[in-house]
């Protein structure tokens, strides 16, 4: 069952907190009290052993292997960080089992639309479209959910509460493979859909590929739970952390003890009967241990378990109404009552509560909107960078550069190509690079080119004269 606290702290106030922390079903002192309950025991056995039991010689053995623990404990077991990251993982398993449990209402309103007609026929296949849908979603939960196992523990009993009919069961165990036979009522709803289109009770094939869609996100949907069940998180990471916090308050019930012994370093400051210190962080810890157990498989009998029978018993009633008694039923058109401009009206009780509207914040703003207001271009856009700026300059005489630059490599390779010498094709290209005579004709070109390009700038138009 889930637990639901919402109205408690529907409103906040000094006082809410005490209207959910004192709750049993569901609570944290429902899920620890058992571990609590045994901590405390074994500890105040300890607590006997080493005040009574233990003479002056072993009560310094047992001071120094207290105080061994406790001051390594927290470094060499990192609660907070491992079920941080543990509760996360699991809680975003949660809400993804949780998104994908299977409300039908969206495709139940496809098919309640797409499928026209009053005759018996039209009837009756709505109607066990639904159905097969519904069928399809028990098949899946009654193997991953304790509860709807308990409820349907066979066919048979799906056979008599309505869900499946004898033949129907004989065309399942028809289907002979080793592997769920999930995908047999989904692929009835296809067939059904596309005899619907055949025989015109289906408009058009956009109609009948939208309404298809809407199949296939619920079968989806009911994959995606599957899943979810059959591959959990790595075994190895649930042990580490269910171990850890165990072992952590394992090893508290030597190291938290107050010590009384004379004369050793790690002697309590205070002797005090109760660890409470001790027991507050194994509530809290433990409490966030428990949270992410009852979350690891949320569908099973735990207080905050999910209803799926309830989900069941919603579909089936919510999808066969759409499909006969409420099919192609709307109410008379009116005209309603705001065409004469009245408002909204509220209850006495609710006409006394403010009401805050919903605006932006820059409409609080003190800008005055009455004030005549002159609209002119900006600045930048009236003195866009001239032509002959250095910036132009620079940027031409780099693009004039590598284009100088490729139509000369282009040129030496055809040279060397025309004249039948192809050991310079053997060379490597650094080697070639590095030679002398080259670098030096190079540099030539290269102070040529610069001197052409210095001679074509001047040939740039000045664009911001002619702005001016």
């Amino acid at each position: 069952m889930t637990i639901s606290y919402n109205l408690d702290i529907s409103s906040s106030s000094s006082w809410t907190f005490l209207k959910i922390i004192f709750r049993w079903r569901g609570s944290v002192w429902k899920s620890i009290i058992h571990e609590l309950a045994a901590w405390t025991i074994v500890y105040y056995i300890v607590f006997v052993v080493y005040r009574v039991i233990l003479n002056n010689d072993e009560q310094k053995i047992f001071a120094a292997f207290a105080q061994h623990c406790n001051e390594r404990l927290d470094g060499y077991i990192p609660l907070t960080f491992m079920l941080g990251f543990f509760v996360t993982i699991v809680v975003d398993r949660w809400k993804n089992i949780f998104a994908n449990i299977g409300f039908i209402d969206n495709v139940a309103f496809y098919i309640a639309s797409y499928i026209r007609g009053h005759d018996e026929e039209s009837k009756v296949v709505r109607r066990n479209i639904m159905r097969y849908l519904c069928l399809t979603q028990i098949l899946v939960l009654r193997d991953i959910s304790l509860r709807v196992r308990k409820r349907f523990p066979n066919l048979e009993a799906l056979i008599d509460a309505g869900f499946l009919q004898p033949h129907e069961k004989r065309m399942l165990d028809n289907v002979s493979n080793d592997f769920t036979k999930y995908w047999v009522p989904i692929n009835w709803v296809f067939n059904l859909c596309y005899e619907m289109r055949a025989k015109n009770k289906v408009l058009s094939d956009v109609l009948l590929n939208g309404m298809l869609l809407e199949v296939k996100n619920f079968r989806f949907a009911l994959q995606t739970l599957c899943n979810t069940d059959w591959v959990p998180v790595p075994l190895a990471y649930p042990q580490v952390v269910f171990v850890a916090v165990r072992v952590y308050f394992l090893i508290c019930v030597f190291s938290r003890q107050y010590i009384i012994t004379a004369n050793v370093v790690n002697k309590s400051l205070i002797d005090l009967y109760i660890p409470f210190m001790t027991m507050l962080q194994l509530i809290f810890y433990m409490g966030w241990l428990k949270v992410a157990e009852a979350l690891l498989n949320p569908l099973g009998e735990d207080d905050d378990d999910f209803e799926c029978n309830y989900i069941i018993d919603r579909n089936i009633t919510i999808s066969l109404l759409m499909a006969d008694q409420c099919n192609d039923e709307m109410p008379m058109q009116m005209p309603d009552l705001f065409r004469t401009g009245e408002k909204p009206l509220y209850s006495e009780e609710a006409a006394k509560m403010p009401v805050n509207p919903l605006i932006g914040s820059a409409v609080l703003s003190d800008i005055d909107e009455e004030e005549k207001v002159v609209m002119v271009p900006h600045p930048s856009s009236l003195n866009p960078t001239p032509a002959g700026s250095p910036q132009m300059r620079q940027r031409f005489t780099d693009k004039l550069k590598a284009k100088l630059h490729r139509e000369r490599s282009m040129s030496l390779q055809n040279t060397v190509l025309e004249s039948g010498r192809t050991d310079f094709l053997d060379v490597p290209r650094k080697s070639y690079y590095d030679n002398n005579a080259f670098n030096k004709e190079q540099r030539s070109n290269s102070h040529h080119n610069l001197e052409t390009v210095n001679e074509e700038e001047t040939d740039v138009p000045n664009f911001s004269k002619t702005i001016g």
